[in-house]
C-alpha cells in the first residue's frame, strides 16, 4: 500500500508540478520608452546646441538655421507608428524638412513606422529667419508619440531685425531747426529796422 501511495504521489508531482509558475514562461514586463532630443546650430557653426543664448549668437533676417532631431527608443520593446511633430516659430521659413509641412499651423509632421529597442533615427530641418524685427526669444518645440509613449524637447534662440546704423548726431535736426528759426527772426528784424 505504501508503494501505491508513493507511486501516486510521484505521478501527481510529475503530472501537476506545483513549483512551476506561469509567469516564469512570460516574456516579462512590457517596457515602452522614447526619447527625443532637439538641437540647433547656425549654418556657419559645426556644433549643435540645446539652446543658443544671446551671448552666443543673435539671429537676423536671412540667417540660415539647422535643427537636428534625434528620436531614440530607450525601452526594451519595439515601438510602432510613431508620429513626430515639429512646431516651428513664425520667424522661420522651412527650406528642408523630413515630413509634410503645414504652413497654416506652422508644423512639420512625419512618421516612423518601426523603431527597434535601442535604435535611434536622426532628422534635419533647415530654416531661414524671416520677419524678425525686435529683440525676442523664439522657441522651437518638437514631440514624438504613439498610443504608448510621449516625449518632447525644445530649442530656443534669440533674434533681432537688421538695423541701419546711425551715422551722425541724433540732435542734428533740432540744432538745424534752431539755426533756421534764428535766421528767419534775424531777417524779419532787419526788414523792420530798414522799414521795408
Amino acid at each position: 500500500m505504501k508503494k501505491i501511495i508513493l507511486t501516486l504521489m510521484l505521478l501527481t508531482a510529475l503530472v501537476f508540478p506545483s513549483g512551476v509558475f506561469a509567469d516564469a514562461y512570460s516574456q516579462g514586463e512590457i517596457n515602452y520608452n522614447i526619447s527625443i532630443d532637439k538641437k540647433i546650430r547656425p549654418i556657419n557653426d559645426s556644433n549643435f546646441y540645446d539652446n543658443i543664448s544671446q551671448d552666443q549668437k543673435i539671429f537676423v533676417n536671412d540667417d540660415i538655421v539647422d535643427y537636428r532631431v534625434v528620436v531614440e527608443n530607450t525601452g526594451k520593446d519595439i515601438l510602432y507608428d510613431l508620429v513626430v511633430t515639429d512646431y516651428y516659430p513664425v520667424v522661420n521659413q522651412i527650406i528642408l524638412a523630413p515630413g509634410e509641412i503645414d504652413k497654416t499651423n506652422r508644423q512639420i509632421v512625419w512618421k516612423i513606422d518601426k523603431l527597434e529597442a535601442g535604435e535611434s533615427r536622426t532628422f534635419t530641418i533647415r530654416t531661414k529667419v524671416i520677419n524678425s524685427s525686435t529683440w525676442n526669444s523664439q522657441t522651437n518645440v518638437v514631440d514624438v508619440k504613439n498610443n504608448n509613449v510621449y516625449d518632447k524637447d525644445t530649442a530656443t534662440f534669440y533674434l533681432n531685425g537688421k538695423v541701419i546704423p546711425v551715422t551722425g548726431n541724433t540732435d542734428l535736426v533740432v540744432k538745424s531747426a534752431i539755426v533756421l528759426s534764428l535766421s528767419v527772426i534775424a531777417l524779419a528784424m532787419r526788414k523792420v529796422a530798414r522799414g521795408y
